[in-house]
């Protein structure tokens, strides 16, 4: 999909992001994150601009189509499913989700869901743009 200029910048630090996570966990374990409580605030703090972005592309995606205005995130994501941008909602809703408890239950988001994204949900990131790039 041809994209404007705001969305190629959003991409362009969502990948910065993706590098700087994964190298930076490439060799941490559980138990470490779990005790670096500056590492488990950084993780989740890049986390969270990372799923905003996802989210800022999907409604600026449907502004550019002429398809909105959705009233939540969750729906900016199905939307673009119905578009055609996108295949399927998920893991892109489960973001979102994970997002809603960063920023509205931030007491503290548990550390085996913070180390899990880090670890084994990074790609899902990169699926995204991939999709909106083949689009």
């Amino acid at each position: 999909m041809k994209y404007n200029g705001v969305i190629h910048k959003k991409f362009a630090l969502l990948d910065k992001n993706l590098v700087r996570l994964q190298n930076r966990f490439e060799k941490v374990d559980f138990d470490e994150f779990k005790s670096d409580w500056e590492l488990r605030c950084a993780c989740e703090r890049v986390l969270q601009v990372m799923v905003e972005i996802v989210i800022d592309v999907a409604e600026r995606i449907i502004a550019l189509n002429n398809a909105g205005p959705v009233s939540t995130s969750g729906e900016a994501i199905e939307k673009l499913v119905e578009l055609g941008v996108i295949k399927s909602a998920e893991p892109y809703k489960t973001m979102v989700k994970f997002r809603n408890i960063v920023v509205h239950q931030y007491e503290e988001v548990e550390p085996e869901i913070l180390y899990n994204i880090a670890k084994n949900k990074l790609n899902d990131f990169k699926s995204f743009r991939d999709e909106i790039d083949n689009a």
